[in-house]
């Protein structure tokens, strides 16, 4: 899933602006938001189905590795945060 300041979305499409790529956006409780494409990571594979997609606006996409999206996932998820202070 596709992180947009740090919090997973779904990325639907374009909302017609071609000029500057702006996207829509969903987040899994469903709102929705349009956002420069810029400030949406995606993993290698996430990317590579984009590029596939829309390889015009794929020099505009962050792409981040499985680890550091796993992470920044981690650092929102209220088990994991509670597990690592039980750690320490």
């Amino acid at each position: 899933m596709a992180l947009l300041r740090n919090r997973p979305v779904s990325v639907i499409g374009p909302n017609g602006a071609e000029v500057s790529p702006i996207y829509t956006v969903q987040y899994p409780d469903g709102t929705r938001e349009d956002v420069p494409l810029k400030f949406i990571h995606m993993t290698e594979v996430e990317f590579k189905e984009f590029q596939k997609n829309t390889p015009h606006h794929a020099p505009y996409v962050r792409v981040i590795d499985d680890k550091e999206h796993q992470e920044i996932l981690d650092s929102q998820d209220l088990k994991k945060i509670q597990e690592k202070q039980k750690v320490k």
